[in-house]
């Protein structure tokens, strides 16, 4: 494992980023900027104003509390920024006739059209992971039958189901990066990762000086997604073994619960100097040599675009 990644940074900052499709977004304190290479070769920038929903309402940003919220709002902005990039990227941009779906959503919601289009996308993506990764294990773990198991019981099912839950996950990820289209994702989320070390480090954001940086950060939603899988089986372990559709609801119940211990924990070994508590990060880190890939020179040049972007006052 790279050295960088323990390596204390001369800047201990909060940003953060989010690969896109051709395309970086970097989010701070009270800003999102995005950047995106068109077709032309162009870098558009785009900068708003963005107070994560922790900041405006305290009891949110509350320790156990916030994991949940900040992830579902992360959820929400990052769809979002998804979206737009392409359109700015030029992606499909022969097929720009409008489904029949898209004209009748349109006439029925009006200009809150797209905002609407988000949270559906979002409550898709929660539902889908919910179905992947809880239902689907849950369910091939009981027809395994290890909770009739004398020496084990509902102990050794939980076991057996998470480890089944990270099967499930690692081949998610392999599969998805063999798709080209994603593979240059992954890509852009190296450039992220290289520019904000460039930045923490106090150098100058210049691709030479971002390009010598790895790929693998601490503190990515890569290594989150691992560490909420890892703490969603062991607290599963005391929850017992039920009918598929009891462990289901008992496993929705949690998520709350699992996110908010998650998100602690995630933030405890992005800045802890223990070696013990950076073990809770291996698995995630790991795991990021499939979802970041070394970036060229002009996938740099975007990144940098959006982090200075997003620094400017």
């Amino acid at each position: 494992m790279d050295k960088e990644i323990w390596k204390k940074p001369k800047i201990c900052s909060n940003i953060g980023g989010e690969a896109l499709i051709e395309g970086v977004m970097m989010r701070g304190n009270n800003k999102i900027a995005m950047s995106v290479r068109k077709s032309n070769g162009e870098i558009y920038t785009e900068t708003k104003t963005s107070i994560p929903i922790t900041k405006k309402y305290k009891i949110l940003g509350l320790p156990f509390i916030r994991g949940s919220v900040s992830m579902i709002d992360s959820m929400i902005v990052g769809i979002k920024a998804l979206m737009d990039s392409a359109e700015y990227a030029d992606i499909g941009e022969e097929e720009e006739k409008e489904s029949k779906f898209e004209v009748w959503m349109k006439e029925k919601l009006g200009e809150n059209y797209f905002s609407y289009m988000i949270y559906f996308s979002v409550f898709i993506a929660i539902a889908f992971s919910v179905a992947i990764f809880f239902f689907l294990p849950n369910l091939i773990t009981g027809l395994l039958g290890f909770e009739k198991n004398n020496m084990g019981g509902s102990l050794l099912a939980n076991a057996i189901e998470g480890l089944i839950r990270v099967g499930i996950f690692i081949l998610y990820v392999w599969l998805v990066s063999k798709n080209k289209e994603i593979k240059r994702v992954f890509q852009y989320h190296g450039a992220e990762h290289k520019t904000i070390y460039a930045y923490e480090n106090e150098e100058e954001l210049t691709v030479e000086n971002v390009r010598k940086h790895t790929t693998l950060h601490p503190r990515c939603g890569t290594t989150f997604m691992f560490i909420v899988i890892m703490i969603g089986s062991l607290i599963f372990a005391f929850t017992g073994w039920h009918h598929p559709l009891v462990n289901l609801l008992i496993r929705l119940a949690l998520l709350p619960v699992i996110a908010g211990v998650s998100y602690e924990a995630f933030k405890l070994s992005a800045k802890s100097d223990s070696k013990l508590v950076r073990l809770i990060s291996l698995p995630g880190l790991m795991l990021q040599k499939i979802t970041t890939q070394e970036p060229d020179d002009s996938m740099l040049e975007v990144a940098i675009a959006s982090l200075k972007a997003v620094l400017q006052d």
